[in-house]
């Protein structure tokens, strides 16, 4: 809940907010983060933590930690909350732009995390550009006209010009449990009239957090990789 609310008074000049889904799975905040996202009415797709809770989606390919996070997370979510996570589309397309969480052939489970694995998303895009998360890792693919392909990681403030490629997926990195080494909470904002995209990191009170894992007995492994961002 403090990496969000960090990252939400970081975005008072847009024009929408858009949530990559896992808004639940780790965290000791559950019921207070699904119901900021919906307060706020921010359009948001399903992750692959949201659907476990919900049990719309086998665990058996989860580590331990993240099953034990998800049986916490399933006895104290409230039934509206569940219905909302349960009622989460798996894609959202909008002008010029799509989401989703994993990949577009594989919503919910399939990683992205070099070029090879994004050449089936790119061959599915009906949009020039497509934002994606899971991997908790910042990161930019585009395909150029030639039919070539540039990669890489995004830091801090680092911007993407997307008219430069024929399509660009980019992986906006986490705001409640990066895995990049930099444990700021991460962000991105697009303007779709200059065709930028610039990357952010916020930081949040992660001592705070993980007193509140500690209370709730929530796996030690999730409490300690908060602060070393992995």
């Amino acid at each position: 809940m403090e990496a969000l609310t960090s990252v939400l008074k970081q975005l008072k000049n847009v024009d929408k907010i858009i949530c990559l889904g896992d808004v639940v799975g780790y965290g000791p905040n559950p019921n207070e983060c699904v119901e900021e996202i919906r307060q706020l009415k921010i359009p948001t797709i399903a992750g692959n933590h949201d659907r476990a809770v919900t049990k719309d989606l086998v665990t058996t390919w989860f580590n331990a930690n993240a099953k034990a996070a998800v049986k916490w997370t399933q006895q104290v979510i409230t039934l509206e909350n569940l219905e909302y996570l349960k009622n989460l589309p798996e894609v959202i397309v909008e002008d010029k732009f799509e989401i989703v969480h994993g990949s577009l052939r594989s919503p919910l489970e399939e990683y992205i995390t070099n070029i090879s694995e994004a050449i089936p998303t790119f061959d599915l895009m009906t949009q020039p550009l497509c934002f994606i998360g899971h991997t908790h890792r910042p990161m930019f693919i585009g395909l150029k006209n030639d039919g070539n392909f540039d990669g890489r990681t995004l830091k801090d403030n680092e911007e993407v010009f997307v008219g430069d490629y024929e399509k660009v997926i980019i992986n906006v990195g986490s705001v409640g449990q990066p895995r990049d080494r930099d444990p700021r909470a991460s962000y991105g904002a697009y303007n779709s009239k200059t065709k930028i995209f610039s990357l952010h990191r916020v930081a949040y009170d992660i001592v705070k957090v993980q007193k509140k894992m500690k209370a709730v007995n929530l796996p030690q492994f999730l409490i300690d990789r908060l602060a070393a961002g992995r």
